[in-house]
């Protein structure tokens, strides 16, 4: 089917051509020139429709879900929103609970936001914050609250050996370069050299901290020298993640047993 469409697809774009060059080529340039614009322009849509109705027969076999676990193979990971294919979903990920549909119900029942979902006064709020960013800051604060956005739901995971007694990270630890390199890893996103990554020494107690109690704790966070915390305890902590122009960035960064 697909074929056959595209050979249709095909065949109304070459008479589309024709007509054009003929009807330019004849007496009354101007007048014909426009007459086989017109055509033109209606076969054209008709191709543009046929493409728009195969990709929406394709679209619709796609749902969003929210992962509820790590997918192996760096697929995704937990709190991520996603689109997959309805099987995919509805043969692995919903039955073997990895992920749920992303309805509004699952949505407040994870005490999750939808990243998609934007009300009115929200996306009023958003564009006078970018807005006020770009006349104070410039681009600086722009993709500091870009990257503020994007990182508000994510929580960097790294795996560790433990110790059997003690459940300490063993041998090994965790610092700023493996936070880097996870970082790039995991969320595709390449700190440059002057941006900073400081951590917080001891671990979250509360796991549903909000944005405003995670400010406050960035701010305990010291950044005048480089990074010598080294983790070697399980648990959640705090990564600070320095901008150019003072902007600071918080990201959770969740310490795993292998």
């Amino acid at each position: 089917r697909q074929a056959a469409e595209a050979a249709y697809i095909l065949s109304i774009c070459t008479s589309a051509h024709q007509c054009y060059c003929m009807y330019s080529t004849r007496d009354g340039r101007t007048k014909k020139l426009v007459h086989s614009i017109t055509m033109l322009q209606s076969v054209l849509s008709r191709s543009v429709a046929c493409c728009n109705n195969s990709s929406r027969r394709w679209m619709g076999h796609s749902v969003r879900v929210i992962l509820t676990a790590d997918i192996d193979g760096g697929e995704g990971y937990k709190g991520d929103v996603l689109s997959v294919s309805a099987g995919y979903a509805r043969n692995k990920l919903i039955p073997q609970k990895l992920a749920l549909y992303a309805i509004p119900e699952n949505f407040e029942r994870l005490g999750m936001k939808d990243p998609d979902s934007e009300t009115a006064e929200e996306r009023r709020e958003r564009l006078e914050r970018e807005k006020q960013l770009a006349e104070e800051g410039g681009e600086e604060a722009k993709q500091a609250d870009l990257l503020k956005h994007y990182l508000r739901n994510k929580v960097l995971k790294i795996w560790r050996r433990v110790d059997p007694a003690t459940d300490d990270v063993h041998p090994g630890m965790v610092d700023e370069k493996a936070v880097r390199a996870k970082l790039s890893r995991q969320l595709k996103i390449d700190l440059e050299g002057h941006e900073k990554v400081h951590l917080r020494p001891v671990p979250i107690v509360d796991q549903d901290v909000t944005a405003e109690e995670l400010d406050e704790i960035l701010k305990e966070i010291e950044t005048e020298e480089k990074c010598k915390v080294q983790i070697r305890a399980l648990g959640t902590y705090l990564a600070k993640i320095s901008l150019a122009g003072g902007y600071t960035v918080p990201l959770k960064v969740e310490v795993l047993k292998r």
